[in-house]
């Protein structure tokens, strides 16, 4: 019977010394909270005009975290600026293939009727009721086909290749050095 008041005892204890400790540091942190005015510590304090600049500080490189990049290219790449001819002929290329580009069109005698279509660096020949990356031929005539793609009708006409640019086609036959001091 005794072991059950010893028990009950201890618990009480216990929450007694928690409650104080809980009181105890309560008020130390309401001591610790005001600062006086002639502390010796004031010197140490933020100014007002440096707390504000370390602030925006921190919210500019949170704004930097969470900005989403879109750009196509590596960003830490270094010759960004200067394009060799192999660089400009190499892009001229992706943008060729990535075209959706009617080649030529042919109308047999007997009317059979082919496209040539060029996409992602493929030429396929395609005839009335094929699929393509547009939709589905529908006619074929001189120079053009009509398509249908989700109930809108459209044209796709005989495009030539785009020129490539003057620095990929010009060619340095001059041995001529010109010297720059």
């Amino acid at each position: 019977m005794e072991d059950k008041y010893l028990k009950d005892f201890v618990i009480a204890l216990i929450v007694i010394v928690v409650l104080a400790f809980g009181i105890k540091d309560y008020y130390i942190m309401q001591k610790v909270k005001t600062v006086p005015k002639e502390s010796k510590y004031q010197v140490l304090t933020l100014s007002d005009e440096l707390l504000t600049r370390i602030q925006n500080i921190e919210n500019s490189i949170q704004d930097r975290k969470e900005f989403t990049f879109t750009v196509q290219k590596d960003p830490l790449e270094q010759n960004l600026i200067v394009r060799t001819k192999k660089d400009l002929e190499k892009q001229w290329r992706e943008e060729v293939e990535s075209m959706v580009r009617l080649q030529s069109t042919v109308i047999m005698e007997n009317g059979d009727k082919i496209a040539s279509i060029a996409y992602q660096g493929e030429n396929n020949y395609y005839r009335v009721g094929d699929t393509f990356v547009f939709g589905i031929i529908t006619d074929i005539k001189e120079g053009e086909i009509l398509y249908n793609y989700k109930g809108r009708y459209g044209v796709l006409k005989v495009t030539k290749l785009p020129e490539k640019p003057r620095e990929i086609t010009e060619k340095s036959t001059s041995k001529t050095r010109e010297y720059n001091w």
